[in-house]
């Protein structure tokens, strides 16, 4: 049981234009989706936290940037998604010694020790790292970025100087050195590592996008045996994820871990699994394994924000570094009770919503559209908010303190722009 949501009572089974209207009214008196840039056209992962909060929540994230970036891009807002890139892409350039040290020496240099990785999550106002340990290791970030810096160029949006790309051809190298389609990473949910598909696939997602501007008219940024060199050992690096990739899916890190919400990313916004089929199978068992009554679990068995976790742990520890210590705040957990987050609802909407627009028989995917969006609605706060996530307190389920989280913003108005393009393909 949770309590009502701001948009109960505008939500249905049937939308027309005008009723969607409504709502859009209803968000933005609001502000529900605005996310405003902190420094360096970066976003916090929360707006609500300040800048001395326990949570964290108040630095960036490079993956979640990209999550919001691309979300405005998709909109048509340009302008802060540019930014966004150009904010992270200063920020690399503080971080090519790490890139640097580890490809001259990967052996030596990478161990367990995840803070001698390029780092994913630092500070806004400086684009400095942040003095805390932290499981750095996330290649997923690292892809997810490198794909959409070439994907804006190619599609020029933003073009790519050769001092860009001389920053950008380092993570190839980077991702070769620590043999990324069989690193035991941290991932998106940043615990601990083993091999996850869903890191995989954002590299293979990255250097596909980096392959494809080598090979266009606008690049490559050097000529010759050198830029050939650099095509090959791309088209190489690829296969190797490829490969894991199509052995493997699917599944998330098998047979560690089967069912996990982050596949979800290599269908949207990546667009990388390739397979029909094998999309179908990571949407099923999404729903079938991870869907609650609220919103949807990141894995079957995530103990972030289990039951009663405020209880738990100091507000400084409850978001800290885990990742070598998850056997104890696992035994907190109580059966079925992991926290059900709300960056998923819209992204399964998001899904179904394109496979609507690009056959409009489907009716199946339009009604599956439409219920996810409903399910995103009614996540919302009674003041208008997107939270990270609802957890169970007292046996009801309460809305955490990263509330709005700017990923689940993101990924709701974007829900909501394909919503408007549906019904208005039905009229």
């Amino acid at each position: 049981m949770r309590e009502e949501g701001l948009l109960q009572h505008l939500i249905a089974k049937n939308y027309t234009p005008e009723s969607l209207g409504k709502i859009k009214e209803v968000l933005s008196a609001y502000r529900t989706h605005e996310v405003h840039p902190v420094a360096n056209g970066l976003f916090a992962a929360s707006s609500s936290q300040t800048g001395d909060s326990a949570t964290g929540y108040q630095n960036v994230w490079v993956r979640d940037n990209i999550m919001v970036a691309d979300a405005l891009r998709r909109r048509g807002d340009f302008a802060p998604a540019i930014a966004c890139i150009q904010g992270l892409t200063r920020f690399f350039e503080k971080q090519l010694p790490r890139f640097r040290d580890i490809i001259e020496d990967p052996v030596g240099m990478l161990g367990e020790d995840a803070n001698r990785r390029p780092h994913i999550r630092f500070t806004a106002q400086t684009l400095g790292e942040l003095p805390e340990k932290w499981p750095h290791a996330q290649n997923d970030a690292l892809g997810q970025a490198l794909w959409f810096r070439f994907l804006l160029a190619n599609t020029n949006v933003l073009p790519m100087n050769r001092h860009e790309f001389e920053i950008y051809r380092i993570f190839p190298a980077y991702f070769e050195a620590i043999e990324y389609w069989q690193d035991r990473d941290s991932g998106a949910w940043e615990e601990g590592r083993k091999i996850n598909n869903s890191s995989v696939g954002a590299v293979v997602a990255g250097m596909e996008e980096m392959l494809k501007h080598e090979t266009s008219s606008g690049g490559p940024h050097g000529l010759g045996s050198a830029a050939a060199a650099r095509t090959e050992k791309l088209k190489y690096l690829i296969a190797k994820g490829r490969e894991r990739l199509d052995a493997t899916l699917p599944y998330e890190s098998p047979p560690e871990r089967m069912v996990d919400s982050a596949l979800l990313t290599l269908i949207h916004p990546l667009g990388r699994v390739g397979d029909r089929a094998k999309e179908d199978a990571i949407l099923n068992l999404v729903q079938a394994r991870l869907k609650g009554e609220v919103g949807i679990k990141r894995y079957a068995g995530d103990s972030y924000f289990c039951q009663d976790y405020d209880e738990w742990f100091a507000p400084s520890q409850m978001s800290s570094d885990f990742s070598e210590r998850l056997e104890f705040r696992d035994a907190h957990l109580q059966p079925n009770c992991e926290a059900q987050w709300c960056i998923f609802d819209p992204v399964l909407s998001i899904i179904y919503g394109q496979r609507y627009l690009a056959d409009r028989s489907d009716s199946a995917s339009f009604r599956k559209q439409v219920h996810y969006f409903n399910r995103s609605l009614a996540q919302l706060t009674a003041e208008g908010k997107c939270p990270e996530l609802y957890f169970l307190k007292g046996g009801r389920y309460v809305a955490n303190a990263h509330t709005p989280l700017a990923w689940a913003q993101a990924n709701q108005a974007f829900a909501l722009h394909l919503m408007e393009k549906s019904i208005g393909e039905k009229r």
